[in-house]
């Protein structure tokens, strides 16, 4: 995701969880915190790898 800001990532995993939950309403704080969280953790993970690279394995 070259080119995209902290908060657009955050925001796009948010829609993503959101979706993926059935597109629950009044639920959107928890989605947020729980994408900025993850979104955090990728950024400090070493050797983190733009999701769905094709050159990364998922660990066993």
């Amino acid at each position: 995701m070259s080119g995209t800001t902290v908060e657009e990532r955050i925001r796009a995993r948010a829609y993503e969880l959101w979706q993926l939950d059935g597109g629950l309403e009044g639920c959107a704080d928890e989605y947020w915190r729980t994408a900025r969280a993850l979104v955090e953790k990728e950024m400090t993970a070493p050797d983190s790898a733009e999701p769905g690279d094709p050159d990364v394995r998922a660990p066993d």
